[in-house]
């Protein structure tokens, strides 16, 4: 048989055999659709939620307080040293008036123009690298602390820690989620090919006596799986489509309170165009995988 012939016969036995069983066929798709909806889903959020989460400030910082009534040849000085510490990436200097008035306003306090009054020293906000851990930020504070003119520093550094501990459970989570909807997804693939095959195992059979390959035979059922799990991710994009406007307006009004805007934003249509064409070579590697096992039993038999 031509090249050609095979492909058409292929084709044809495809949709017989949709035809024929097409409640098991729109209800492994049902599943599938609805089982790859949900990474989809939550793949639109990370991906419009990403700019906003990186517009919040990760980086550590060590504010430190300066002798009370340091010159200003002193606080350049001191400025420079602790420029030179090797995990600083930026240094902001706030006079003590500045400080004194932002304090008053956040205590709701009446500002005293009297500058005697104002107890604060001069402060330097120093921004540390991004990645440090706790160790490295105490190491650095207390070396900045050594320096002649600093009277104190303050930092906190344990919300680091929550944050490494947050970011290592939500991917142990996206790990167990991502095993589970793939598992999820080879059993609905599984047993609608298997289904199949049980149901034509008869015309497997003949196609073996005739002589026919493996690889000949059980073409129809993996061009089945390829379109099952094709159409199940379109379908999945399409629903994920559609609850992007109601989680929107929810979004919406949540980012009104906080002066920001969230948005639930879909994939580029390249991550699309890859995402459907891998599920549907994952279906037809899984239901190759199980054809040529139901074709390996027939063998057995004849």
């Amino acid at each position: 048989m031509s090249f050609s012939a095979s492909r058409g016969w292929a084709f044809t036995q495809m949709i017989r055999g949709i035809r024929n069983a097409k409640g098991v066929f729109f209800l492994a798709l049902a599943l599938a659709s609805l089982s790859l909806t949900i990474p989809v889903f939550i793949a639109s959020m990370v991906y419009g939620l990403a700019e906003p989460m990186r517009a919040v400030p990760l980086a550590p910082e060590i504010t430190v307080f300066a002798y009370q009534n340091i010159s200003k040849s002193m606080m350049t000085n001191l400025q420079e040293r602790i420029g030179r510490h090797e995990h600083v990436m930026r240094i902001e200097v706030i006079p003590k008036e500045e400080a004194f008035e932002s304090l008053n306003k956040s205590l709701g306090l009446k500002q005293n123009k009297n500058s005697a009054d104002n107890p604060l020293p001069d402060l330097i906000i120093v921004t540390l690298e991004t990645n440090m851990s706790p160790d490295e930020i105490e190491s650095t504070a207390k070396n900045i602390e050594k320096l002649k003119g600093v009277s104190m520093v303050a930092y906190d550094s344990s919300w680091l820690t929550k944050l490494d501990a947050l970011y290592k459970a939500l991917m142990a989570l996206g790990g167990i989620f991502v095993a589970i909807t793939f598992f999820m997804l080879l059993c609905v693939i599984a047993a609608s090919v298997r289904l199949a095959a049980d149901a034509q195992k008869a015309e497997l059979g003949m196609l073996y006596l005739f002589g026919a390959s493996p690889s000949f035979s059980i073409r129809p059922y993996v061009w089945r799986g390829f379109l099952t799990m094709g159409l199940a991710a379109t379908i999945a994009l399409g629903i994920s489509a559609f609850a992007r406007q109601y989680a929107n307006k929810a979004l919406l009004t949540v980012g009104e309170q906080y002066g920001t805007q969230l948005a639930v934003a879909p994939l580029p249509w390249d991550v699309n165009f890859a995402f459907v064409l891998f599920c549907a070579l994952l279906g037809g590697l899984i239901a190759n995988i199980i054809t040529r096992r139901a074709v390996a039993k027939i063998e057995q038999v004849y």
